[in-house]
């Protein structure tokens, strides 16, 4: 048995915060990695050699602008085929669509005595809006209502309620007659907007829209399935730490889509932070949680990548269920009892 726990190390790529729609970085992604010292050092060190005198810190960003860089990530990542890597993403343009119905429509149905968590009714309205919101009407109006929403649940920023339902309107009246029941039910929820608004204005609610906490959430799950009950080490992260907490009791937190029963616990011991210039199991934290997103957003973008190509078959198996769009679940809605 082993007597103590094994450590994850785990590092961001695309970190935006709230700030969802920036089109240079669609995609946000964390990587957990379980590897032995000896073995990460060696695989770093390694890294290093290979690079020019001088060349400092081997950041992922970096190493993959070059044609030898991209061939030095490849080598590492062969070193560490056998080590267990894991990573979720998050697509970030879905992720509001699915955060606008998560906080106005279902928390509408909610208080109207029903719960879209329970039969997926949430999740594919997600996906339904996400995939056919600039189709069924006028797309430059949808794309407005989603940036109406991100700017109004960002504390900085001065849109208001009723801002967002001024362009939640715009958008309707350009919606075609057959589509209209989905697009309206996003202005019967004025009352949930202000209540949610209000919240985050006050304080009382933090870091609604930013994908990092869920994304770790999930990828502490997955980890856990594998290595057990493991201390994370997480590169320096403001939002991470202000929520280490919350992360570490997630199991004293109510489930909504389960009623009166709390959310699955966590398999944390414990939270702490480093930074990649003295832990070498960080910067491979760093280049996994790049290349998956490389991967990710050459599938967003839907244009040739060859370096994504190059490592689609590496980082596939490390890839978690993540806040990713899914339009099967609209096909095939999930079955209560």
């Amino acid at each position: 048995m082993r007597s103590t726990a094994p450590t994850v190390y785990a590092d961001e790529s695309n970190s935006t915060g709230e700030n969802l729609l920036d089109p240079a970085q669609p995609v946000f992604c964390v990587a957990g990695v379980c590897v032995d010292d000896d073995l990460a050092r060696q695989v770093v060190d390694a890294v290093s050699a290979a690079l020019p005198s001088g060349h400092g810190e081997a950041k992922y960003t970096t190493l993959s602008k070059t044609s030898k860089g991209r061939s030095i990530l490849l080598s590492a990542f062969g070193s560490l085929a056998e080590e267990t890597i894991r990573a979720c993403v998050a697509h970030k343009r879905f992720m509001v669509t699915a955060k606008m119905v998560d906080v106005l429509v279902e928390e509408f149905a909610h208080q109207n005595g029903y719960n879209m968590y329970a039969d997926g009714s949430a999740v594919a309205l997600a996906n339904m809006l996400h995939a056919f919101g600039r189709v069924i009407g006028d797309s430059a109006s949808f794309d407005r209502m989603l940036q109406t929403f991100v700017d109004a649940a960002r504390k900085r920023t001065r849109a208001s309620a009723d801002d967002l339902f001024a362009s939640i309107a715009a958008y309707q009246s350009t919606t075609q007659p057959e589509f209209s029941e989905l697009s309206s039910v996003l202005q019967l929820t004025r009352a949930q907007a202000d209540e949610t608004f209000a919240a985050i204005a006050s304080g009382k609610v933090q870091d609604l829209l930013d994908p990092a906490l869920p994304s770790l959430a999930d990828l502490c799950s997955g980890m856990g399935q594998i290595v057990g009950d493991f201390v994370l080490v997480h590169d320096e992260s403001k939002i991470v730490a202000r929520n280490v907490e919350l992360l570490l009791n997630m199991d004293e937190l109510p489930d909504p889509a389960r009623p009166g029963q709390r959310l699955e616990r966590l398999p944390l011991v414990d939270i702490r932070f480093s930074d990649s210039t003295a832990v070498a199991q960080l910067q491979i934290a760093d280049w996994a949680a790049g290349a998956v997103r490389q991967y990710a957003t050459s599938l967003v973008r839907e244009e040739p990548d060859p370096f994504a190509e190059d490592l689609k078959d590496l980082v596939k198996p490390w890839l978690l269920t993540g806040i990713w769009p899914d339009l099967s679940v609209v096909e095939n809605p999930r079955r209560m009892d």
